[in-house]
């Protein structure tokens, strides 16, 4: 015997609208941790950014790739 299930257009809706204000929910909350960031190392001064190794130019960057992937300062030239 097999099990007939209808499923009215409504509800594939309202599982469509949560998924997108979760998404969204998801998204407002990664970028205000990304400008808290910004902010937070932009009230540190200049010579504490130097001591962790970091240029105030760098800031925004910085936040965006943690992961060091990017080339900094005159690094390159080395190469």
């Amino acid at each position: 015997m097999t099990t007939l299930t209808i499923r009215s257009p409504a509800a594939g809706l309202v599982s469509s609208l949560a998924s997108r204000i979760a998404a969204a929910h998801r998204t407002f909350w990664r970028h205000r941790a990304h400008r808290r960031a910004v902010w937070n190392l932009g009230e540190l001064d200049d010579y504490l950014l130097k001591d962790i190794g970091v240029a105030r130019s760098e800031i925004q960057s910085l936040v965006s790739d943690p992961s060091g992937d990017r080339k900094r300062g005159h690094e390159h030239d080395a190469e």
